[in-house]
C-alpha cells in the first residue's frame, strides 16, 4: 500500500482516542457508520448451492461480465464450497490459478471435494485469517468477492494485503445484493449500496473501473488501483454520483447524498475539478464545453460527517470565489511538507508551485484542505522543443482534476523581447500544449516575465486572442508589470484590456517607481503603489480567480513577512466588504 494512502487512512478512519480496532482479533463492528455483518457457518454451505442461487444472482452472467481468460490468476475470496471457484477454474485452464481463500477449513474441505469430482487441478486453498487472505505479493489478475465484502471484520487491513495481491492492471470486484432495492429479499446488513462500496473502495485506494447491472439482484463493482490522491474519496463519490444522475434512478441515487437534491439541470461533465471549500467542505465543479448558464447546475458541494463518510450536500451553478495563495518564491525554501504546513497555518488557501515534486505538493496542499493553484514553468521556444515540452505534457497530467493551472513563461533565445517574429513559433508550441490541456482539463495562463521573449500583458494577450483557446488565458504579474514600465504602470487599464483572457493574477506590496527586485517586490501593506485600487478594478471586472502573493527576494524570514502580508490581505478584504 502506497504510503501516503496508508497515513490518510489511519487519519480518517481510526476512532477517536487513536485505537485501531483492526489491531484486536475482533476488529471492527462499523466502518464508515455501516453495520458489518456476521459470516456465515460452514454448516449453511448447502445454501450456497441451493437450486434457487442461478434464478436469484445468475452466477454464469456475472462471470460472462467478468471475461476471465486462459492463463490468468484469480482469487476468490470468501469461496465457501466453491459455486464461482470452479467455473473460474475452468476458465483459465491448465495454465491459469485459481486461489480459493476462505476462513473456515470446513469450506476449502467441500470445495477440494467437488473439485476432485471435476477433475480440476489449477486450484490452491488458502485458509485465511480475519485480517489477511495470505495471497501472495503480485499474484492476482482478478480478486473477486461475491456477498463478502460486507462481512470483513478488518477491511483495511484485508484490501490492503488485497492491494499487494494485485498485478499491474488488476481488477476487484465487488458483488453485493442491492441495499436501494426493497425487493431484494435479504436481510439490510447483508446488503450494500453502490455509495457505500464506492465509499469504502476509495478509502482503500481503490478507483472504481467499470459496473454491471444485469443481475437480478446485486450490484456488480469492478476497481483497479489508484494513484495516492488526498481527494480519492470524494472523487470518486462525486463521480459515481454523476453516473448515477445521467441514469436517474433515484433509489441509487439517494444513499449518496445526506440532504434533498433535486438532479435535473445537472451539468454533463467532460472534466470533474475538486477544489477546497469552506469548514472542510469540497467543491466539485463539473467542467463541460458549453457556455456557462445560470440554469445549469455545474458545482457539488460535498462535505464528511461524523462516521467519516462523504456526501453530496448540495447541487448549485459555481460560486466563484477568489482565493489568496502563495507563491513558493517566498515560502522559505526547505521541505516541501513544512512550506505547505506554514502557508496554510497562517490562512493561506494554498500554494503556487513550479514542476519540482509537482504531485507531492499537490498532495500537501490538498490533505491540508488547501490547493495548489499552479505549476510555474520557463519554456525555451526553438531547436529540440519537443523535448522540453516532455516536463510540461507531464505537469499537465499532474494537475488533472483539480483547480491548479500551468503558469508559462516563454523566452526564445537570439530573438528580442517583444518581438513579434517570434509569434508563429510560440503559437506553434502552445497549441500543441493545448491538446493536453483539452485532454486533462487543465488551463494554460501565459506569465509575462522582465527580460524573457514574452515580457508584458499585452504581448501576452495577442498571444491569447490569436490562438483564441478556451483553456489559454494570462496570468498578471504586478513586479514585471512594473519593471518593464507597461502601459505606464496603469494597471486597471491594463486589466480592463485583458480581462477576457485574465486567468490568475500575482501581487505584493510595492514602490510604485521601483528599479529593481528589493523595491518593486516587497510585503503586501509596504510601499505606495496602491494595491487596493488594484482588488477593486479585480472587483469591477468580475474576476474571480487565483491571486498569488509573491515573494520572490523579500529578505525576512518566511514566516515574518508572509505573516504581514496576510495580515495586509485581511484588512483590504475588509475594506473591499465595506465598500461592498
Amino acid at each position: 500500500m502506497h504510503l501516503a494512502i496508508a497515513s490518510l487512512l489511519l487519519a480518517n478512519l481510526l476512532p477517536q482516542g487513536g485505537n485501531d480496532p483492526e489491531q484486536t482479533p475482533a476488529g471492527r463492528t462499523v466502518y464508515l457508520g455501516r453495520e458489518i455483518a456476521h459470516t456465515m457457518h460452514w454448516t449453511g454451505a448447502p445454501w450456497l448451492l441451493r437450486a434457487t442461487r442461478e434464478d436469484e444472482e445468475n452466477g454464469a452472467l456475472l462471470r460472462e461480465w467478468l471475461a476471465v481468460q486462459p492463463g490468468q490468476s484469480v482469487c476468490d475470496l470468501g469461496c465457501g464450497n466453491g459455486y464461482h471457484t470452479l467455473p473460474l477454474a475452468a476458465s483459465v485452464g491448465a495454465k491459469g490459478k485459481v486461489y480459493a481463500v476462505d476462513l473456515q477449513p470446513q469450506m476449502l474441505q467441500l470445495l477440494a471435494k467437488r473439485a476432485t469430482q471435476q477433475q480440476l487441478g489449477n486450484l490452491e486453498p488458502i485458509e485465511a485469517t480475519v485480517d489477511d487472505p495470505k495471497l501472495p505479493p503480485a499474484s492476482c489478475d482478478l480478486v473477486l468477492l461475491v456477498d463478502v465484502y460486507h462481512e470483513l471484520s478488518h477491511p483495511v487491513r484485508v484490501m490492503g494485503h488485497v492491494r499487494n495481491a494485485l498485478r499491474p492492471g488488476g481488477r476487484v470486484v465487488l458483488v453485493e445484493f442491492r441495499a436501494e432495492d426493497p425487493a431484494v429479499p435479504i436481510k439490510p446488513e447483508h446488503t450494500m449500496s453502490k455509495a457505500q462500496v464506492v465509499r469504502e473502495m476509495a478509502e482503500h485506494g481503490f478507483a472504481l473501473a467499470a459496473q454491471f447491472d444485469g443481475l437480478p439482484w446485486q450490484h456488480a463493482m469492478a476497481f483497479t488501483e489508484a494513484p495516492p490522491e488526498a481527494r480519492l474519496a470524494p472523487r470518486q463519490l462525486v463521480r459515481a454520483f454523476v453516473a448515477a444522475a445521467a441514469v436517474g434512478d433515484e433509489r441509487v441515487l439517494v444513499p449518496f447524498t445526506s440532504a434533498t437534491v433535486d438532479v435535473r439541470q445537472l451539468a454533463d461533465p467532460r472534466h470533474v475539478e475538486l477544489r477546497a471549500g469552506p469548514a472542510g467542505r469540497v467543491l466539485a465543479t463539473l467542467a463541460t464545453d458549453a457556455a456557462p448558464s445560470p440554469d445549469v447546475r455545474d458545482e457539488i458541494v460535498l462535505e464528511r460527517d461524523e462516521a467519516s463518510r462523504w456526501s453530496v450536500v448540495a447541487l448549485r451553478a459555481r460560486t466563484p470565489t477568489r482565493g489568496f495563495f502563495a507563491m513558493h518564491t517566498g515560502t522559505g525554501g526547505g521541505a516541501l511538507d513544512a512550506q505547505a504546513e506554514l502557508v496554510h497555518e497562517l490562512g493561506f488557501a494554498g500554494l503556487a508551485w513550479d514542476l519540482d515534486q509537482l504531485a507531492a505538493a499537490r498532495h500537501a496542499c490538498e490533505q491540508r484542505g488547501g490547493d495548489l493553484v499552479s505549476a510555474y514553468a520557463v519554456l525555451d521556444l526553438g531547436d529540440g522543443l519537443e523535448q522540453r515540452l516532455v516536463p510540461l505534457r507531464e505537469a499537465l497530467r499532474d494537475l488533472e482534476g483539480g483547480p491548479g493551472m500551468l503558469w508559462l513563461a516563454l523566452r526564445q533565445p537570439g530573438v528580442a523581447a517583444r518581438d513579434a517574429k517570434g509569434d508563429a513559433a510560440a503559437i506553434a508550441a502552445l497549441q500543441s500544449l493545448l491538446r493536453d490541456a483539452d485532454a486533462t482539463g487543465v488551463e494554460i495562463a501565459l506569465y509575462p516575465h522582465h527580460g524573457f521573449w514574452l515580457e508584458t500583458t499585452a504581448h501576452a494577450q495577442q498571444l491569447c486572442e490569436r490562438v483564441q483557446h478556451p483553456r489559454l488565458g494570462l496570468c498578471f504579474n504586478l513586479c514585471h508589470f512594473l519593471r518593464t514600465r507597461e502601459a505606464d504602470g496603469d494597471a486597471t487599464a491594463a486589466l480592463r484590456s485583458c480581462r477576457s483572457h485574465l486567468f490568475a493574477v500575482t501581487l505584493h506590496g510595492a514602490d510604485r517607481q521601483g528599479r529593481d527586485w528589493r523595491t518593486l517586490i516587497r510585503p503586501l501593506g509596504e510601499g505606495d503603489f496602491d494595491v487596493g485600487a488594484l482588488l477593486a478594478t479585480l472587483d469591477a471586472i468580475g474576476f474571480a480567480g487565483p491571486v498569488g502573493l509573491q515573494g520572490f527576494g523579500i529578505d525576512r524570514p518566511a514566516r515574518e513577512h508572509l505573516t504581514a502580508s496576510m495580515a495586509a490581505w485581511r484588512r483590504l478584504q475588509a475594506t473591499r466588504a465595506a465598500r461592498k
